[in-house]
C-alpha cells in the first residue's frame, strides 16, 4: 500500500480553509497588532531531569581527557569566548564543536561531569548517517550505535476494518544510540581542544526582564559576566544555554512575533519505560523495532477502555537480543504521544497499561530482571525563544524538539552544527558585537522558512493531542501509506535531514497535506477539517500561513540584511535624527561669516559641535559595522 501512487488530490479542502481564513480576518482583524511579549521547549527520549546540581567538592571533580575541570576560585575570572551552560548532549555537542572543530576557548558548565546520561535515544538509521557525515564525526556510526534493526513495525488494528493482528512493516532501518559512547566521544573531542575547561557547577540565574537576570549573570557591551554555583567567575563573549526547554535564562518571543492570537502552550510527551528479560516476545518481532502499537484489545474493563480510547497510548519496543537461557532482553515504553491538562497521562497509568498489555500478549517478564526504568517527560510545541536576547539557546532551550513527534536528538545535532559555524564566524569578526552575534545565531536557528514549517508541525501536534485512539490509528495508517521520503521527511522536519525537502516550502507542505488527506477514513478527514477551523479561530491564521504563504505576502527565502535592520533599529535611539543635526551644523557654519550681524550663541555652538562629533562618529561606526557585518548564509565565515 505504501508504494501505491496517490490519486490527484481534491482542492476543496484548501478552498474551505481559505474561506475559514476570511472569517478569521473578520472576527479578529487587529489581534496580531495588539498582542505583546510573552514567553517555549523540547523525542525520543528525554528523561525527567535529574537534580540540577550537586554540592561542589574536590573529590567529585575529574579530568575530562585533557580538558580540565575547574575548581572554585576567588582569583581572576576565567576568560573565554563562549560559556556553554548545561551538561546534556546539547551542551557537550556545542562545546565540542566550538572548541575542537572551530578552535575557540570554551567553558562548559556541567553540574555532574561524570554522571551517565539516562536518556534512551532512538533514531532512523538514515538520519543518524546524515548527522555523522554533516558533523564529520564518523564515530557516531562506528562507536555510538547500540543496536540496529533493519525494519520497523507498527500496529494500528482495531479501527476502520483493520484486524488487531495486522502488522504494518516499514522497510526502514532504526537504531538505538549508545548514550554512554556518545558522551565519551564528545568528551574526547573536548580533550583534543587546546582551550576547553569543564566546570562542575551550575549557573543560578533567572531572566526577569529582557536581558536582565536576578543574579549571577550580567551583560555589557563586550560580553557577559557569570558567577557559578562553585564560586568560579567567568567572563565570556557569548553565553549558550543548553539547560533544556524549561530554562530559567531563556525568554520567549511575543505572540505578535509568533503570529498568534493566543499563547500556544507546550504539550507533553509522557512515557514509562523499562528494560527487562522476557519469556517470549511475539508479536514484537526480534528483527524489528516496534515504533507504534496503538491496539487496545488488552483492556476489557468498560471504564478503563473509555479512558484508553480518550487518552490513547502506544507501546514502543526495542528487542535487544536473546540471552543464554533463552529469554529475551527488550526495552519497552508505554507512551502518550502528546497531551496537556486532562489529556496528559500519569506515569502510574502508563505503567499499569504496559503491564496489562504484556500480560495480554503472553509476554512474561522474568522476576527481578527489570532495569533502566525511564520516566520520559518531553515538552513539545510552545513559543520560540525571543530572538532579541543575548543568551543563545540550543537544543531543547531553542525549541528544536519536533512539535508533532517529540524527536529531538538528530535535530539538535544538526542545528548545533550550523549554529556553531555561525557563532564561530561572528567571533572572528574584527569588530565583534555580542548583540549582532546572538542575532545571527537566532537567524541561523529559526529563519523565516523554518518558522513557517514549524507552524505546520505545531498544528499537527495540537491535532494529534486532541484525537481519540480510532482517529490516531486511521491517521498513522494513512501517514505511512505515503512515500518513505515524504513521511520520513515529516518525522525529521529539520533542514539538512533526509526528506526535509518535501516539507520546507509552502507548496510541498500543501502537497503533503492533501496527499495524506485523501487517504484518511472519512471520520479522520472530518476531524482534521473541524480542528483546522477551531485552531484557526482560536490561534489565528498560522496554519494557513504555513501552507498558503503567498496569500499572506510571506517570503520564505532568507531576509537579507537582518543585522543591518537590527543595528539601524537600535542606532536610531543613539543617534536621533542625523539629518536635523547636520542641518544645524550647516546653518551654524553659514552664520560664522557674519558674526557682526548675528553674534554666535556660545551654548548653541558648543551643543552643535558635540552633536556634530557624535553624528560623525555614529555615521562612521554605522558604515563600518554595516560593511563588515553583511548577512551571511548558515555556516559561512
Amino acid at each position: 500500500r505504501m508504494q501505491s501512487s496517490p490519486a490527484m488530490p481534491p482542492t476543496w479542502p484548501l478552498l474551505f480553509l481559505l474561506a475559514v481564513h476570511g472569517v478569521c480576518a473578520l472576527v479578529r482583524p487587529t489581534a496580531l497588532k495588539t498582542e505583546t511579549l510573552a514567553g517555549h521547549l523540547p523525542r525520543r527520549h528525554a528523561l525527567l531531569s535529574r537534580t540540577a546540581a550537586r554540592p561542589f567538592s574536590a573529590a567529585a571533580s575529574a579530568q575530562v581527557g585533557r580538558a580540565s575541570v575547574a575548581m572554585s576560585s576567588d582569583a581572576e575570572p576565567l576568560n573565554v569566548d563562549v560559556a556553554v551552560i548545561g551538561g546534556g548532549p546539547a551542551g557537550y555537542t556545542m562545546a565540542a564543536l566550538l572548541a575542537e572543530k572551530h578552535g575557540h576557548s570554551v567553558v562548559l558548565v556541567d553540574p555532574d561531569p561524570e554522571a551517565a546520561w539516562p536518556n534512551n535515544y532512538g533514531s532512523w538509521l538514515e538520519e543518524w548517517e546524515t548527522v555523522s557525515k554533516r558533523m564529520a564525526y564518523p564515530e557516531l556510526l562506528s562507536e555510538c550505535v547500540a543496536k540496529r534493526w533493519d525494519v520497523t513495525d507498527c500496529f494500528f488494528g482495531g479501527s476502520f476494518g483493520t484486524e488487531f493482528e495486522e502488522r504494518t512493516r516499514l522497510d526502514r532501518a532504526y537504531v538505538q544510540v549508545n548514550r554512554a559512547e556518545l558522551k565519551r566521544v564528545l568528551k574526547s573531542k573536548l580533550a583534543k581542544a587546546s582551550e576547553c575547561t569543564v566546570v562542575q557547577a551550575s549557573l543560578r540565574a533567572r531572566c526577569v526582564a529582557p536581558n536582565v537576570f536576578d543574579a549571577n549573570l550580567a551583560h555589557d557591551a563586550g560580553g557577559s559576566d557569570l558567577t557559578l554555583s562553585s564560586g568560579q567567575r567567568v567572563r565570556a563573549k557569548l553565553v549558550v544555554d543548553a539547560t533544556g526547554f524549561e530554562s530559567k535564562m531563556v525568554a520567549r518571543e511575543s505572540l505578535a512575533a509568533a503570529g498568534l492570537w493566543k499563547d500556544s502552550t507546550p504539550g507533553y510527551q509522557i512515557a514509562y519505560g523499562f528494560t527487562c528479560d522476557t519469556r517470549g516476545h511475539d508479536p514484537y518481532a526480534a528483527e524489528a523495532m516496534t515504533l507504534f502499537d496503538y491496539r487496545t484489545d488488552h483492556i476489557t474493563d468498560a471504564e478503563w477502555q473509555k479512558d484508553a480510547v480518550d487518552r490513547p497510548t502506544f507501546m514502543y519496543a526495542m528487542p535487544q537480543g536473546q540471552n543464554a537461557d533463552g529469554s529475551w532482553r527488550i526495552f519497552f515504553e508505554e507512551t502518550s504521544l502528546v497531551g496537556r491538562g486532562k489529556r496528559r497521562l500519569e506515569f502510574s497509568e502508563l505503567k499499569r497499561r504496559a503491564e496489562r498489555r504484556l500480560e495480554h500478549l503472553g509476554i512474561e517478564v522474568v522476576p527481578g530482571s527489570i532495569s533502566e526504568k525511564e520516566y520520559c517527560y518531553i515538552p513539545m510545541g510552545g513559543l520560540l525563544p525571543d530572538a532579541s536576547q543575548r543568551v543563545i539557546a540550543v537544543g531543547g532551550a531553542a525549541a528544536t524538539v519536533h512539535p508533532s513527534t517529540g524527536y529531538q536528538l538528530c535535530r539538535m545535532l544538526t542545528s548545533s552544527t550550523d549554529l556553531a559555524a555561525t557563532v564561530s564566524a561572528e567571533l572572528a569578526r574584527p569588530n565583534f558585537s555580542p548583540d549582532t552575534a546572538s542575532a545571527a545565531a537566532y537567524q541561523t536557528l529559526w529563519p523565516r522558512k523554518s518558522r513557517l514549517q514549524r507552524d505546520f508541525q505545531v498544528f499537527g501536534g495540537e491535532f494529534l493531542g486532541m484525537q481519540p485512539v480510532d482517529n490516531l490509528r486511521g491517521f498513522f495508517a494513512a501517514f505511512f501509506m505515503q512515500e518513505m521520503d515524504v513521511w520520513g521527511g515529516f518525522l525529521a522536519g529539520w533542514p539538512g535531514l533526509p526528506g526535509n525537502e518535501n516539507h520546507e516550502s509552502w507548496y510541498k507542505r500543501l502537497q503533503f497535506g492533501l496527499g495524506i488527506f485523501v487517504r484518511f477514513p472519512p471520520q479522520v478527514a472530518f476531524a482534521l477539517m473541524y480542528y483546522a477551523v477551531a485552531f484557526s479561530l482560536e490561534f489565528g491564521p498560522a496554519l494557513l500561513r504555513s501552507f498558503a504563504s503567498p496569500l499572506f505576502g510571506e517570503d520564505e527565502e532568507e531576509t537579507a540584511g537582518v543585522k543591518e535592520t537590527r543595528l539601524r533599529r537600535r542606532q536610531v535611539y543613539v543617534d536621533g535624527d542625523l539629518d536635523a543635526k547636520f542641518e544645524v551644523k550647516q546653518m551654524l557654519g553659514e552664520f560664522e561669516s557674519s558674526d557682526a550681524v548675528f553674534p554666535k550663541d556660545t551654548a548653541v555652538t558648543e551643543q552643535s559641535e558635540l552633536a556634530s562629533t557624535v553624528a560623525d562618529k555614529a555615521k562612521a561606526d554605522d558604515a563600518d559595522e554595516l560593511e563588515t557585518q553583511a548577512p551571511t548564509k548558515v555556516g559561512a565565515s
